[in-house]
């Protein structure tokens, strides 16, 4: 028979556990924090959420930019906090990668040793005790260990959750609010009730974890400090003062690697950009191998499809605006073999009736519902005919960032692609909305849909097309005016 003492690796699982839930939960509060809304419904409209953690309003009649929602919360409860949802990504990403291959290595050894069998009740009678144990701590009476066991019924019961469900469930909801995930498994994010039904049960994660860490420690506490710890540092509950020392010391040191991580962040943010990029790269880029098939209920589309910064206002592009943008041209150029330009109706004759009902994944968390109509990228790029060693396609507006939306620095806005998204589907070239040309607040008069990625990448107001083989002596060379200005990857798959 299985003996459930407390094994060396048990016991460093357990301490590394404390190091990426405590990081995935601060970070994932600088996640929510940029669109501090909860909905159910994918179409995220203004007022219609079921939980906020804001005190900002939303202006009323009047258009602003989702920018405008960013919550700075402080640093003592969100990683690294004053509203940099980059860098809260990049230590998401990071610390759950850590979290799975943690987990992973746990599982195979809980079954290859047979300590699985701590956590799975033996029998029904379990569940009763378990109530029964709730009772005594409701009366400030610690339960006796079950016979054989560890620990107590309904510290079982809580332990197989947090092991075997918890994360399962927290790994299903994240990975399905990937851009890449939710658009090539359409149908399946739809059965778990959409995009913002998702990241709704993800924030239940979230809660039922602190709930469980708060109602954990209080429990260690009930049966004493030094005891409990003392099976964490030693394996046994003979050293409760050494074990309790020891033990306080290595939360001292979580403690300063959270003070460390949100001081770099902060501070170096190209640094833990590096570190991330070498870390979850390989993995965003297997996602960019998953096309787009979204294939949404055209009459089902949002009413009032949500826009992201600030239109151009310089004076070539209101010039366009004044004549109904009937002198837009579109300019395709580059390393091509034909370098074209199009206008409007040009780009309408090629595009002859094609659409796609897709949904917008914003990087900061909303999601909106469109049936964009317009020329799939693929087919003008094939037109064009690529050179040889070309592996970039770059796409320049006619937004001046900064000077159109003052909350950001000055610069032409610009986003690029790999030459194996730009040549996926439903990558397009998209000249209307909902059978109507695409407003203003939505890029008119031609945009990019680029469907597995996060919606910034998807190019308002663009100008020109430019093929490249090198994206990295454009702007900052990272690919994209964000990715030059801030803490977001080029690779928005996740």
């Amino acid at each position: 028979m299985t003996t459930f003492d407390f094994p060396w690796w048990l016991r460093a699982e357990h301490f590394l556990n404390i190091i990426f839930i405590t990081f995935f939960i601060r970070s994932g509060i600088e996640i929510l924090g940029t669109f501090p809304r909860l909905h159910t419904n994918v179409h995220t409209r203004a007022g219609k959420q079921w939980a906020e953690f804001t005190i900002k309003s939303k202006p009323k009649h009047k258009y602003y930019a989702v920018g405008s929602e960013y919550e700075d919360y402080s640093p003592i409860i969100s990683l690294p906090g004053r509203g940099l949802l980059g860098q809260g990504r990049y230590w998401h990403f990071m610390t759950v990668m850590g979290f799975i291959i943690c987990f992973a290595v746990y599982y195979v050894l809980l079954f290859a040793t047979g300590q699985w069998r701590r956590y799975i009740p033996h029998s029904w009678s379990v569940f009763p005790e378990a109530l029964d144990n709730m009772v005594s701590y409701l009366a400030f009476q610690v339960p006796e260990h079950m016979p054989g066991y560890p620990f107590n019924a309904v510290q079982q019961l809580s332990y197989a959750a947090v092991i075997f469900i918890f994360p399962a469930f927290m790994i299903i909801t994240g990975f399905f609010q990937s851009p890449a995930v939710n658009s090539h498994w359409p149908r399946i994010t739809r059965a778990m009730g959409g995009r913002q039904m998702i990241r709704s049960l993800h924030w239940w994660g979230l809660v039922a974890y602190l709930a469980f860490i708060v109602v954990h420690v209080v429990m260690v506490i009930a049966h004493g400090y030094g005891h409990e710890v003392s099976k964490m540092v030693f394996g046994h509950a003979d050293s409760p003062v050494a074990g309790g020392v020891i033990f306080s010391i290595g939360l001292a040191l979580v403690v300063w690697l959270h003070i460390v991580a949100t001081r770099t962040s902060l501070d170096h943010p190209r640094f833990i950009e590096r570190i991330h990029n070498v870390i979850v790269r390989p993995l965003t880029r297997q996602l960019m191998k998953l096309e787009s098939r979204q294939d949404h209920d055209p009459a089902a589309t949002t009413e009032h499809f949500r826009a992201s910064g600030c239109p151009p206002e310089n004076d070539e592009y209101l010039a366009l605006l004044a004549n109904d943008y009937q002198d837009y041209y579109l300019e395709i150029g580059g390393l091509v073999e034909r370098p074209m330009t199009l206008s409007l109706a040009e780009l309408r004759e090629l595009a002859a009736g094609h659409s796609q009902t897709t949904m917008h994944n914003c990087v900061q968390g909303f999601s909106s519902v469109g049936t964009w109509g317009g020329v799939p990228l693929k087919t003008l790029l094939e037109l064009a005919r690529p050179l040889d060693g070309a592996t970039d396609v770059v796409f320049h507006c006619f937004q001046n960032m900064g000077r159109d939306d003052a909350i950001y620095p000055e610069g032409w806005y610009y986003e690029s692609c790999p030459m194996m998204e730009a040549m996926q589907e439903q990558t397009l070239v998209a000249t209307e909305l909902d059978g109507e040309d695409i407003p203003i607040k939505n890029g008119a008069p031609m945009r990019v849909r680029m469907e597995i990625s996060t919606g910034f990448r998807s190019a308002k107001w663009v100008e020109r097309i430019e093929v490249v083989n090198r994206y990295d002596i454009i702007g900052k060379g990272r690919g994209g005016w964000f990715e030059d200005f801030d803490s977001y990857d080029r690779l928005q798959m996740i």
